[in-house]
């Protein structure tokens, strides 16, 4: 099976966070993750075509002990539910220059 996407997926295990409305910041998981896009799992239903605040803590590539929480912006292209989570895939951008190069090691 090939996969049409252009850019390279990593599967991670990454922790986060989604601010889905002012005032209410939920849990979330990072499972994969390209140059452009995350695939994350969350207990609430994400709106597609709406832009949320969120965070992902990324651990530096080959040492998982040193994490930087990179806050970005990402806007839903679908969440659909899986098990007892939802399963959203994210377009993220706004991410602060200081942490771009983070994010290109692991997009190499």
């Amino acid at each position: 099976m090939s996969d049409s996407r252009n850019a390279a997926r990593a599967n991670v295990t990454w922790r986060g966070a989604i601010q889905v409305v002012p005032g209410q910041i939920v849990p979330a998981r990072i499972v994969s993750f390209t140059s452009a896009s995350i695939q994350m799992q969350c207990s609430a239903v994400l709106k597609e075509k709406q832009t949320y605040q969120m965070m992902m803590e990324v651990p530096k590539p080959g040492d998982a002990s040193q994490r930087t929480q990179v806050v970005c912006k990402a806007t839903c292209i679908y969440s659909i539910l899986s098990g007892n989570e939802y399963r959203a895939a994210m377009k993220y951008f706004e991410v602060p220059a200081q942490h771009a190069a983070l994010l290109a090691e692991w997009h190499g």
